[in-house]
């Protein structure tokens, strides 16, 4: 996937789509609806390592305003990054949950105003991801996360 997004987010609000009898023939596969703002963006559930509620951030001085802040989940340091920042739009004021994320042996994680469900995402025999309600975007967020994780050599320069 050359890019985090793969269908252009609409509004929650806009009523939902029915899949086809042809899209029930493919390979189904799930992804976990997070809100953002008023749009709803599905990660799928292979890169999700669990969900927490939203803690006291610790900030970090002079980290970039992506970085929400740091957090601790049973013994071990969590950066959580904001993902309305990383979207680009307006900086949540509250965040309910944070998406805990793999990233190789790391968990990095997100803020995200609300945790919606989990839905089924099939995919065509083609190759093409078809979901079953159009309003919900398709979100890499492994591939969103990548450029603003520093490695500790990288941390040291």
């Amino acid at each position: 996937m050359s890019s985090a997004f793969t269908a252009q987010p609409t509004s929650p609000r806009q009523n939902p789509t029915t899949a086809s009898d042809s899209e029930s023939d493919g390979e189904q596969a799930q992804v976990l609806v997070v809100q953002v703002g008023e749009l709803l963006y599905g990660i799928a559930v292979e890169q999700v390592r669990e969900v927490v509620r939203a803690q006291r951030f610790t900030t970090v001085p002079g980290a970039p305003n992506v970085m929400r802040g740091i957090i601790n989940v049973r013994g071990a340091v969590v950066t959580v990054l904001e993902l309305s920042v990383l979207l680009g739009t307006a900086r949540a004021v509250t965040s309910s949950s944070v998406v805990l994320i793999e990233h190789g042996s790391r968990l990095i994680g997100l803020a995200v105003d609300a945790v919606r469900d989990v839905r089924a995402q099939f995919v065509s025999d083609d190759g093409s991801d078809t979901h079953l309600s159009t309003r919900v975007a398709a979100l890499d967020a492994v591939a969103l996360c990548a450029p603003h994780l520093l490695s500790g050599a990288e941390m040291g320069r």
